[in-house]
């Protein structure tokens, strides 16, 4: 069974030799919020991993002469995009970014209907559809994305159900790894602890920004000539 919050807070005070929050160096809020840290960015290593970690599945109407749909509210990471057909069938649709020519047809000549299969092209938090559907489809739509995990707060509160339980205990280690931290920031006046959890956010951070989509991308590089 899944630890919560709660459970979370007495291992972490049983290594920090200090039991009563009352009356330890480090305040229940601080403990708390060193501990969210420490799980979304696991969290975030999960996700990267493409292996299906904390995906939610979405559906979205069509509109008919409407291009652009937003992602869902705490959209990270999309994994696909599919019509859903009348029949419940499912089928993937590409990415394909355009640098060079007019926004076509797709390979059917139809703009709506079953035989509609535009691709997609990612812009602000959301998609444009190509070419631009002409017809209105009820929950046409579906995404299976990634997204943000929700903060433990409450001492009930347990760790998202894709996070791997076994694990639950590095989680702890970690916390109480920068709480130590935290106190020799405070003893020697050095910023050590907060520079190394930086230095670790940032890695994190350029990894996850280099692919926002898992896709099958059908892009046409641009080619730089020069005379010879």
């Amino acid at each position: 069974m899944p630890s919560t919050l709660a459970t979370f807070r007495t291992q972490i005070r049983r290594y920090l030799k200090e039991t009563n929050a009352s009356t330890s160096f480090w305040d229940a809020n601080f403990v708390d919020q060193l501990f969210n840290a420490q799980y979304r960015k696991r969290c975030t290593q999960l996700i990267m991993a493409f292996e299906g970690w904390f995906v939610n599945v979405s559906v979205r109407d069509i509109t008919a002469n409407t291009a652009r749909y937003a992602f869902p509210d705490g959209f990270l990471r999309l994994q696909k995009i599919e019509l859903v057909r009348t029949d419940g069938t499912t089928v993937p649709i590409h990415r394909h970014e355009r640098h060079d020519y007019a926004n076509p047809a797709d390979s059917s000549g139809s703009s709506g209907g079953d035989s509609y299969l535009p691709k997609y092209r990612l812009q602000g938090n959301g998609f444009v559809l190509e070419p631009t559907p002409t017809e209105t489809v009820t929950n046409g739509i579906q995404l299976e994305w990634a997204g943000v995990p929700v903060l433990l707060s409450a001492g009930g509160d347990a760790c998202h159900p894709s996070f791997p339980e076994i694990f639950e205990e590095l989680l702890v280690i970690d916390t109480v790894v920068n709480a130590f931290d935290a106190e020799g920031v405070q003893e020697s006046g050095l910023v050590r602890s907060l520079l190394r959890q930086r230095a670790e956010m940032e890695e994190l951070f350029e990894r996850f920004i280099e692919m926002r989509t898992v896709s099958r991308q059908e892009i046409q590089p641009f080619i730089v000539y020069e005379d010879s």
